[in-house]
């Protein structure tokens, strides 16, 4: 069964590459969705103490380790090369009328129009 443990690994591994070439040519990650980045990394984390929490073969620790080491490495790659738009605003929800606001409670204030796309 390690076979298959194996073949695992070096599969993740291989799928990194053309990641971390994209990244470092384009120097851009925008196309990238950070919470799909967040998500795989929670679920590594998780993934890696459970690993780590029993007793498994000596593969599964060293792959885990290695995978680990990839993920943080290209999500730190996103993450600096991820351009943050300081200028959009938060929406909590949308109006009937197309309309934003912070509250469905509080009709009489200002608001202001998103705009469409």
């Amino acid at each position: 069964m390690e076979v298959f443990c194996t073949i695992y690994y070096i599969c993740s591994y291989i799928q990194t590459i053309p990641q971390v070439f994209k990244l470092l040519k384009t120097k851009s990650s925008n196309d990238y969705s950070l919470w799909q980045v967040a998500v795989g990394f929670f679920g590594l984390l998780c993934w890696s103490l459970y690993i780590y929490t029993s007793k498994q073969a000596t593969i599964v620790y060293v792959g885990t380790s290695v995978d680990l080491a990839l993920t943080i490495f290209v999500d730190v790659l996103i993450l600096m090369f991820y351009k943050f738009d300081k200028t959009k605003k938060w929406i909590l929800f949308k109006k009937k009328d197309n309309q934003v606001g912070a509250s469905k409670d509080e009709p009489n204030k200002e608001v202001e129009k998103v705009e469409e796309k």
